[in-house]
C-alpha cells in the first residue's frame, strides 16, 4: 500500500528534516560522511584503526565473529570507540574483554549488527528499518544539549560517524556501547517506579503474566510481541485515582478480575496492543486492535506530536492523549512501551450517523487560495491523508459552479487505464450496522465500481453513469436511491452499494475497485454512512452546508 508523504506528515520523515537542519545550524557538526575506504572489509578497517577501535575488534576475535565479517555479504556496524568498550567494561566492573562471558559478548556483538546496509537517511525519530541479529530493533532520534545537536541510538550513544562504506557494508561510529533490552515489558513497567498503580493492576488482572514471556517461550508466536501505552501515577491522581484500590473500586465489578468481561480487566486489555509498534508503526495507521475485544484505538500525528484516540464524535472533537516521546519507544525482550500522558479509558458510544464530505479535510481547507476557490491537483506525493492508496493515479479537489455540497468535489479518474482502484480511510465509525450511501454527480460514460469496507464487499456495484430513476421519496428509497441535495438535482444523486456490520469502533478502509466500463474522471462529493434503523433520507444539504430536515 502506498503511503502519502504529505497526507500522512510522515513522523520520520519530519525529524529527519529537523535533524538535518539542526545539524547544518550547529555550531558543532554531527559529521555526515558518504565516504569510500580502500579496506576491503569491516574486519579490515578495525585492524587498521587500532587506536580507536581495537576494543571491539579483540570483542570479534572472542567471540569468533571476526571471520563472517571479513568475507563478502552486506552488513550494518554500529561501532563502539575503544572508549566507548572501556566505559561498558568499567560499569560491569571488568577491566578487559576477556573476563566477560562470551556467550555475553555474542549478544553484544549481534545487537550492533544488522544484516543489511543502512545509511543515515533511515536515521528518523523511530526504529530502524531491519532488526539486528540480535533480534530487538535499535531506535534513532535526535538530541540537543549544550547547543549541540547529536544522533542517538537507543538514547544510549551518540552517532559520531556515519556512512564508512566498507566491501560488505557499512559503519556508524558511536561513542558508547548498546546493550540490548533485559526486562519483560512486565519488568520494564514494574522497576519503573512511577507505574505502581499500572503494575498493580497488572498483576491483578493477569496481564502481568502475559507480559512476562519472551517471544522464544511463548505458545502462540504470532501473537507474542506486545505494545503498552502505560500510565503513569501521576496520570491516575489527575484523573481523581490516588491508589490501586480506588482504581480497583472503579472497575473491577465482577468476583474474577481476569475475566474477560470484568472491567477493569477490559481497562488494562484496552492499553495493550498486539505487535511491537514503534512512534514510527503507531502514526502509520490510523487505528489498532487491542486486547480488549472489539476495541481499537486511533492514532494520528499532529505536527510532531504522536496522539491516540483523538476523534472527532458525532461532530464534536475529543482531544487526543498525548504519547510522550522522551518515554516512549523503550525496547522490552516481547516489545515495546509508551507513556501516555492521560487517561486512556474504553469509551462507550452507540452507532451515529456520519456524512461525510469528502473534500472536507486539512491538507485541502489550509490551502486558502485553492479551498472554496479553486481546483487543486494531487501528486503521489501531496496526497490528503485520507487517501491511503490512489493506485497508480491520483484524484484532484475540484471547485467550481454546480449545486453540490461547499461547491466542490473529488474527482477520482476510475479505469482501465486510470486507476483501477482508489482506497479511502474513513471518519470514526463506532461499533454498529450501517447503510452505505455513495452521493455523486452524474458520469457521462458507463464506470462500474465494487466497494469494499476492509476487505469485505458489498452487496451492490455503482455504476457512476447512471441516472436516478423517477419516483416517490419511498419509491426511490426501495430502489436504493435517494436525492440528497436541497435543491433535488437530477444530476447529483445517492445511491445505496449495501448495508455492512462494522465490527471495531474507529477508521476503516473504503476502496472503489473497477469492474468494467469507460475511463472515467468520476466526482464524488459525499459518503453517507447511516445506523440501518436511523431515517435514510433526511436530512438533505444545502451548497453551503445546511441540513433540510423531512417535512
Amino acid at each position: 500500500m502506498k503511503k502519502s508523504l504529505f497526507g500522512k506528515k510522515s513522523f520520520g520523515l519530519l525529524l529527519l528534516v529537523l535533524m538535518a537542519q539542526l545539524v547544518i545550524w550547529s555550531c558543532k557538526k554531527v559529521p555526515i560522511i558518504y565516504s569510500t575506504t580502500d579496506e576491503v572489509n569491516i574486519t579490515g578497517y578495525l585492524d587498521a584503526h587500532p587506536d580507536s577501535f581495537s576494543a571491539f575488534r579483540q570483542i570479534l576475535s572472542v567471540t569468533g565473529y571476526d571471520g563472517f565479517l571479513s568475507a563478502y555479504g552486506h552488513y550494518t556496524l554500529f561501532l563502539p570507540t575503544n572508549a566507548g568498550v572501556e566505559s561498558y567494561l568499567k560499569s560491569m566492573n571488568k577491566t578487559s574483554v576477556d573476563q566477560v562471558d562470551v556467550k555475553e559478548l555474542q549478544d553484544l556483538v549481534k545487537f550492533h549488527l544488522l544484516k543489511d546496509t543502512v545509511y543515515s537517511i533511515s536515521f528518523t525519530d523511530g526504529k530502524l528499518p531491519q532488526m539486528t541479529m540480535y533480534g530487538q530493533y535499535l531506535v534513532t532520534g535526535a538530541s540537543f544539549s549544550g547547543g549541540v545537536t547529536r544522533v542517538t541510538v537507543n538514547r544510549q550513544a551518540n552517532i559520531l560517524e556515519t556512512n564508512l562504506r566498507m566491501g560488505n557494508g557499512v559503519i556508524h561510529v558511536i561513542d558508547h556501547v548498546l546493550e540490548p533490552a533485559r526486562f519483560t515489558l512486565a519488568e520494564k513497567i514494574e522497576k519503573d517506579g512511577r507505574y505502581g498503580i499500572f503494575t498493580q493492576a497488572l498483576k491483578f488482572t493477569g496481564f502481568y503474566d502475559s507480559l512476562n514471556i519472551l517471544p522464544a517461550a511463548s505458545h502462540d508466536s504470532a501473537n507474542a510481541w506486545f505494545t503498552v501505552l502505560a500510565q503513569s501515577d501521576s496520570v491516575f491522581h489527575a484523573n481523581g485515582i490516588q491508589n490501586f484500590e480506588a482504581l480497583r473500586d472503579k472497575y473491577n465489578n465482577t468476583t474474577d478480575p481476569k475475566n474477560p468481561a470484568d472491567s477493569l480487566h477490559m481497562f488494562v486489555a484496552y492499553h495493550v496492543l498486539h505487535g511491537a509498534n514503534y512512534l514510527a508503526d503507531i502514526i502509520s495507521s490510523s487505528s489498532f486492535n487491542t486486547l480488549a475485544p472489539l476495541q481499537v484505538i486511533t492514532s494520528k500525528l499532529s505536527g510532531s506530536t504522536v496522539l491516540v484516540n483523538d476523534d472527532v464524535f458525532n461532530g464534536v472533537h475529543e482531544p487526543g492523549i498525548v504519547l510522550n516521546r522522551n518515554t516512549s519507544d523503550l525496547s522490552a525482550t516481547n516489545g515495546v512501551l509508551h507513556e501516555a500522558l492521560g487517561a486512556l479509558s474504553i469509551k462507550v458510544r452507540s452507532p451515529f450517523a456520519v456524512y461525510w464530505d469528502v473534500c472536507q479535510y486539512p491538507e485541502i481547507m489550509s490551502l486558502p487560495s485553492y479551498y472554496g476557490k479553486q481546483s487543486y491537483n494531487y501528486s503521489l506525493t501531496n496526497l490528503p491523508s485520507f487517501i491511503t492508496d490512489p493506485g497508480p493515479a491520483t484524484p484532484s479537489y475540484i471547485y467550481g459552479g454546480s449545486p453540490f455540497l461547499y461547491g466542490d468535489y473529488l474527482k477520482i479518474p476510475l479505469g482501465a487505464n486510470r486507476t483501477p482502484y482508489v482506497e479511502l480511510k474513513t471518519p470514526l465509525l463506532v461499533q454498529g450496522k450501517y447503510k452505505i450511501w455513495v452521493c455523486f454527480r452524474r458520469a457521462g460514460r458507463d464506470n462500474i465500481n465494487q466497494v469494499s469496507i476492509d476487505g469485505v464487499p458489498l452487496q451492490r456495484t455503482i455504476n457512476f453513469a447512471t441516472y436516478i430513476p423517477k419516483g416517490t421519496v419511498a419509491e426511490l428509497e426501495a430502489q436504493g436511491w435517494k436525492n440528497y441535495t436541497d435543491p433535488v438535482s437530477s444530476n447529483w444523486q445517492g445511491y445505496l452499494v449495501g448495508t455492512i456490520d462494522i465490527q471495531t469502533t474507529g477508521r476503516h478502509d473504503l476502496r472503489f475497485t473497477n469492474l468494467k466500463g469507460t475511463d472515467n474522471d468520476n466526482w464524488l462529493d459525499m459518503i453517507h454512512f447511516i445506523p440501518v434503523d436511523m431515517d435514510q433520507i433526511y436530512p438533505r444539504f444545502q451548497m453551503d452546508g445546511t441540513k433540510t430536515y423531512a417535512p
